[in-house]
Formats: structure tokens, C-alpha cells, sequence
């Protein structure tokens, strides 16, 4: 028996598990041997004996020499393994698990025997292992290191490899192991994975999972119409001219083909009949599904076994279901003002139209319709498949009898602020004289026109408006399918605005006041009666009086009307003014009216800037005049009044500055007195509002010190303070 062995090729996944598909540099056949160990959520079942020379053990932890097939290493060495899946990460996914121990046949792993094989064909034999042990346990001295075999029946071995020392990884790391060999003459192998490290040592211990030996041959590369590719999708019945194509490279010195086809998903695969090219001509598309195709391939005469033959990747065939006929109106109108298209005709499921039963031209959804055409449409799939049997309508345009007019309405702007609010459906009689029309109404043409909902005005009684000119599009849909569009103008024209005041003061000392509602308008209505644009109202003549007035703007007339309050008044009477003063600028002054004050008023300091308020503040100390005025236009009452105050220091050192220490207008309160103290309280010199102190005592001169005074108003209010005399 003769075998040639090559070189195995490995990849290292340190971050997850990874396929290796370079062990084989070719195409691979369907699996001879595939051990993936199953699935579940508990512990598998034991392998047999003339399989693996460890002992089973079905729970609790793996003591040594013992292996178990389970989903997870959890629990099966407390922290000194890793905890890891199976190398696909499938959380059900079984692995055979091995705490590694000296055993008399060599500490083989697993081992099985291949038949069916082929003389000249190579197989590839190879499985995905990872160490176990946690870095963290402290044990490194010793890792896996295994051994993949080929043995004759008779226990002979005809060649093998060595992966060496497969070393611990802080995470778990699963590795794909193998190598590939030819043989020249046999049919029959035994394979084995056996450990060849010092098993007695502990950091030996391995998981195993997907054993794979599978036949491995040059590289197949798909092809579809003499382009790279391998998947079609068609329509039930569709004519098909795809041509499967498969390129082989070197390697075989009498290749053979055999096409081959599954219908559940390539679980299972049957020989297409006479289909032993390197091509395939796919024209069945009678049977929606889904369906696969593939060529093996196998040097000689060993096409005829399975054991024997490469397979190329997979052709993906899909067969789309054909859509049933679509159903609507085979006679169908539309308006003419609906400029309909033919994306407009109505019917079930979505449809392409084409101008002819059969070989006709496909018609664009936004070509407009021709009255009198008939168009044929079909049922068509989100994936372009058509249904067989076609659907004719014939379509009619109309036009619309319906009678509309553009109309202007004109507004009267109450405010004159370019705002006014308005009810459509009050002119809707003006549009039009039809009973069973529907009204909508739109801020723009085109969303008349399109029914657009974001130019829809939903309130059409209570419509605010804010332009003085502004265009609504009112659209008027009727019972014979058709709609106009109305144009409605919106003007909005200026209200009069009258300049009287809510009350109109006369003032008593006249006879008479004139009481004007302003020129130009076109008419004048006083409550009166009278109709000029002025009146006259004595002062015997006081009470409540209103005035309209109209303007004429050609073709509507807006008028406004004024009620208002005629009341006598007078010259204000001042009852008295409050004070606050003794600082330098923070004073106040407050003017008091008399109740027989009748107007309405405004005052000032400077009978130049008025105000409503009769308070003034933040006032520096000095004479002030207080100016009222009867905002009618009575006489002005005037009252001066003073805002007092005082030296913070004196200096009586006979200067000439400063020498002596006395209350600033002062008198203009001849009542007022000044008594001065020292800080002790004694008495040093009583004022009146004409004398001074000079800061003497006794005819001799106070020191340098603060000293105390209270002055006495004439309204009998007190104001203490205190200064500095300095020399």
C-alpha cells in the first residue's frame, strides 16, 4: 500500500473560531467522516469503546484518563479550565472534553475506519482543537500536543502529523488542525487522533470537536453565461438561457463531471442524467422553489463513487411563484382636469401596463391617458415577475360639466394689521350653484390640483388670513368624477380709524368743546344726528356719545364706530405734595390732587417733559417747580417746592470757605429750627432758618468731631442727622 503525505497547513484563531479553508488549496467533497459529537443541553452520550481509549464519565468533574461530550467546559474543572462553547460558538453544540492521562494504547482519541476510498484521489483529515487550561491556574510546564494518523487495517501507518505544542491562551483559543495525503492504490484507512505528550503531567488536557476526512482536488471556480456568479432568481415559466459553468484547474490527469441537483436545500443530492460536462443548461423554471446545483468532479473512473468526487460551490437557483391577474373596471373614466396618468387606473395589486395583449411596449406609470386607448395591464412581484394572463381597460376621458367662477372677497381689516379671519364655506354659493359638490380648500395650485394635504386647509369656517392680498384655490369635486378649481382672492381693505378718546374732557371755564372724528371719510353718523365730520358739545351737554364713519373703497365700504364719554374738567388742584429729601441725589417728590380735581392729568418738573406719573425721583436737593397739566387742555397749575439738605462737613477756620454750618433752603420753612448737639447730647446752639453755626460753644472753639442735629419742619416732622466739623 502506498500513500503520499503532504505538508499540513494550519491558521490560528486568537480572538474566535475560524474555518480554515486552505488546508485543502482546492475544492473539497462531501464529508466521509464528519464528527461534529451533536447537541443538547445536557451531557451527550459515550463514545465506544473501540473509539477512544478514555473512560466516559456522564457527571461531576473529569479526574484523570476521563472524557466526557457536553456543550460547555463549566463545571467540569472548576477555574482551572476554560470556560468555552463548542468552536462554532453554538451555546447546544456538543465537544468531546478530555482531562489527558497515561493510558496503555497511547491516549488515542479517537480513531475510525474510512472505507470506500479511492486509488490516485486526495483526502483531507482534520479537526479543530484548543488547550483547555487557564493561564490563571498556574500549570504551564506541559500543553497538548497531538498526532493525526493513517493507518492500514492491519496497523500499519502509512503517515501522520504533529501539531507540537498547542500552548494555553488567556481566553481559549479553538485551532484547526489536519493535513492532506494521495492514495496511489488503497480503499480502506483507519484514521486516529491520539495525544503524544507526557499525558502523567498536568496542563495536558484538550477539547476535540469536528473531525472532518473528505476528498480534496483542484479549484472549481462557478461561472453563469461566462460570468463569475452562482445564483440566478426567474419567474415561473420564464424562458431561461442561463448556463451553468464550472473551470477546473491542474490536477487531475482525467477529469470527469457529474451535474447534480437538491431541492432540500443540498441536505440531498441526485445525478442529473447525461449531465457529465464541464456545463449545464438550466431551462426548467415549471416548479416555483428553491433549488441548488452543483458539479462534482473525480479523476478517472472514480466519478462513479461519492467517496471520490470534489464538489464546485453551490448554484443557487430561485423560482418565483407567477402572480395571479390582477381584477378592476375593464371600462374606467377620468376628467379631463385630472390630467390623469396611468399610474391613475385602478385596480388590484400593482400592475405594469403595456400598449398591446401580446408583444407590447411597456408604458410609463406617468404617461398620460389617451381617451379612447385601451391598456393592458399585468400583475407584477416585488422581484418583476408577471402574471400570464393580462387585464384590458379601456379608458374615457371626460369633460366636466360642472360650472364654476373665481370670485374676490373683500375684508374689511378690523385692526388694520394685515390679519382678518374668514369662512369660506360662505361663498361657496357664490362658486358655484351645486347642491351635492364637495368643497376642499388649498393655500396652493398644485395641491388643489394633487389633492396634497400639507397645502389643505383643515379649518375652512375659521381661516386666518395675514397677507392684505392673498390667492386660496377652492377645489369643487362632483358626482361625474370630475373637479374644478376655483380661484378665491382675498383683499383686505382698511377699517377708518377714529382718533377720539375714550372720554373727552371739556374744561369748566369754557362754554364748549369741538369734538372732531377726523376729514376724508365718506359718511358721518353722530349719535346726535348730525353727519359732519365735527361737533360741538357744551358743557351742559355731558354724558355718552358715539360716532360712525364709513370709507369707500370702489366696491365695499368699511365703517367703524366710536362710543366715548364726554366729562368735565378743570385746572388741577394741588391738596399738598410729599417730600423726601436730606440727601444729595436720591430725593423724591409726590404731588397730591384735590378730589375736586376733574380732568384727566400729567405732570413735570421742567413744563417741558410730561408724564402720567405724579411721582419724580431720584431728584438732587434745590427748588423745584411742580407743573400739572389738565391733559384737555385747561390752565397748568404750578407749585415751587424744596428738597433740603445739608453740609456733610465745615471747616470754620476763617477762609472764607465753609466757615460756618447751616440747613440749604432753609428758608424757605421761616418755622423750621435747628438744634445742634455734641456726641454726648449736650445742647451746643439752637437755629432758626436764618442764622448759621460757626462751631464755637461759649465763645470758644469745638474741636475737630462729629456732632449731632435735629431739625424741626413746619408740618412738625423731625429729621435727625449728624456732620463734621474739622480745623
Amino acid at each position: 500500500m502506498n500513500i503520499k503525505t503532504y505538508l499540513p497547513i494550519i491558521i490560528l484563531s486568537f480572538f474566535y473560531p475560524k474555518a480554515f479553508a486552505q488546508l485543502c488549496e482546492g475544492n473539497l467533497g462531501d464529508p466521509l467522516v464528519e464528527i461534529d459529537f451533536g447537541s443538547g443541553s445536557g451531557r451527550g452520550d459515550a463514545l465506544g469503546a473501540d473509539i477512544t481509549a478514555f473512560t466516559y464519565s456522564s457527571s461531576g468533574e473529569l479526574d484523570e484518563g476521563e472524557y466526557t461530550i457536553a456543550s460547555t467546559t463549566s463545571g467540569l474543572k472548576g477555574t482551572a479550565w476554560h470556560v468555552t462553547t463548542d468552536h462554532t460558538g453554538d451555546t447546544n453544540g456538543y465537544m468531546m472534553v478530555i482531562n489527558s492521562a497515561v493510558l496503555a494504547n497511547e491516549g488515542v482519541f479517537y480513531t475510525k475506519s474510512v472505507t470506500g476510498l479511492c486509488s490516485n484521489t486526495t483526502y483531507e483529515f482534520s479537526a479543530w482543537l484548543i488547550n483547555i487550561m487557564n493561564p490563571s491556574a498556574g500549570t504551564d510546564e506541559y500543553h497538548p500536543d497531538v498526532t493525526f494518523r493513517i493507518s492500514d487495517t492491519s496497523g500499519n501507518i502509512l503517515g501522520s502529523y504533529n501539531t507540537g505544542d498547542i500552548a494555553q491562551t488567556t481566553s481559549g483559543s479553538w485551532l484547526q488542525y489536519g493535513f492532506y495525503f494521495t492514495l496511489e492504490n488503497d480503499t480502506e484507512v483507519v484514521i486516529t487522533i491520539l495525544n503524544s505528550a507526557p499525558s502523567a503531567h498536568p496542563g495536558n488536557d484538550i477539547a476535540l470537536d469536528d473531525i472532518a476526512f473528505r476528498p480534496c482536488g483542484p479549484t472549481i471556480t462557478n461561472s453563469i453565461n461566462d460570468e463569475l456568479g452562482s445564483s440566478i432568481t426567474l419567474c415561473e415559466d420564464e424562458i431561461s438561457n442561463y448556463t451553468f459553468q464550472a473551470e477546473v484547474s491542474s490536477g487531475y490527469l482525467d477529469p470527469q463531471f457529474q451535474w447534480q441537483y437538491s431541492d432540500d436545500l443540498g441536505l440531498n443530492w441526485t445525478d442529473i442524467e447525461g449531465e457529465t460536462t464541464q456545463s449545464y443548461l438550466f431551462t426548467d423554471t415549471s416548479n416555483p422553489g428553491e433549488f441548488q446545483y452543483r458539479i462534482t468532479v473525480a479523476n478517472g473512473i472514480n466519478i462513479g463513487s461519492e467517496s471520490c468526487r470534489i464538489a464546485s460551490e453551490i448554484f443557487e437557483v430561485t423560482i418565483l411563484e407567477t402572480p395571479e391577474a390582477l381584477t378592476g373596471s375593464s371600462q374606467q373614466e377620468f376628467c379631463s382636469t385630472q390630467q390623469a396618468t396611468v399610474a391613475d387606473i385602478e385596480v388590484s395589486g400593482s400592475a405594469v401596463w403595456y400598449d398591446a395583449e401580446t408583444n407590447g411596449n411597456l408604458i410609463s406609470n406617468t404617461t398620460n391617458l389617451i381617451d379612447g386607448f385601451v391598456y393592458y395591464g399585468a400583475q407584477e412581484t416585488v422581484n418583476g415577475c408577471e402574471s400570464e394572463e393580462l387585464i384590458s381597460v379601456l379608458v374615457n376621458i371626460i369633460e366636466p360639466t360642472l360650472i364654476v367662477n373665481d370670485i374676490m372677497v373683500i375684508l374689511c381689516d378690523t385692526y388694520n394689521d394685515n390679519e382678518e379671519t374668514i369662512d369660506f364655506t360662505f361663498y361657496e354659493s357664490d362658486i358655484t350653484d351645486c347642491i351635492d359638490c364637495s368643497f376642499s380648500y388649498f393655500e396652493s395650485l398644485s395641491g388643489a390640483q394633487n389633492y396634497n394635504e400639507d397645502s389643505l386647509i383643515t379649518n375652512p369656517e375659521n381661516y386666518n388670513t395675514y397677507e392684505d392680498s392673498s390667492i386660496i384655490y377652492a377645489r369643487i369635486d362632483s358626482s361625474d368624477n370630475c373637479y374644478q378649481i376655483a380661484e378665491i382672492t382675498i383683499n383686505l381693505v382698511a377699517t377708518p380709524e377714529i382718533a377720539i378718546s375714550d372720554y373727552v374732557g371739556i374744561c369748566e371755564t369754557e362754554d364748549y368743546i369741538t369734538i372732531d372724528a377726523g376729514t376724508g371719510f365718506y359718511s358721518y353718523l353722530w349719535s346726535t344726528g348730525e353727519t359732519t365730520h365735527a361737533i360741538n358739545v357744551t358743557n351742559d351737554m355731558l354724558g355718552d356719545y358715539s360716532v360712525t364713519v364709513t370709507e369707500n373703497h370702489s366696491t365695499y365700504i368699511c365703517e367703524a364706530t366710536k362710543s366715548f364719554e364726554v366729562i368735565q374738567s378743570n385746572a388741577a388742584i394741588i391738596s399738598y405734595i410729599d417730600i423726601e429729601d436730606w440727601t444729595d441725589y436720591n430725593n423724591s417728590i409726590t404731588v397730591h390732587l384735590s378730589e375736586l380735581s376733574l380732568g384727566d392729568y400729567e405732570y413735570s418738573i421742567d413744563n417741558i417733559n410730561y408724564q402720567d406719573s405724579n411721582s419724580f425721583t431720584n431728584l438732587s436737593s434745590g427748588e423745584y417747580t411742580i407743573y400739572v397739566r389738565d391733559k384737555n387742555g385747561c390752565d397748568v397749575t404750578e407749585q415751587v417746592v424744596y428738597l433740603l439738605n445739608y453740609p456733610k462737613f465745615f471747616t470754620p477756620n476763617g477762609d472764607g470757605t465753609n466757615d460756618t454750618w447751616y440747613i440749604k433752603n432753609a428758608l424757605t420753612e421761616p418755622s423750621l429750627t435747628i438744634k445742634i448737639f455734641d456726641r454726648y447730647g449736650k445742647l451746643l446752639k439752637t437755629l432758626d432758618a436764618y442764622s448759621v453755626w460757626d462751631g464755637t460753644y461759649g465763645g470758644h472753639k469745638l474741636p475737630t468731631s462729629d456732632y449731632w442735629f435735629v431739625v424741626t419742619r413746619a408740618n412738625g416732622l423731625n429729621y435727625r442727622g449728624h456732620f463734621t466739623l474739622k480745623r
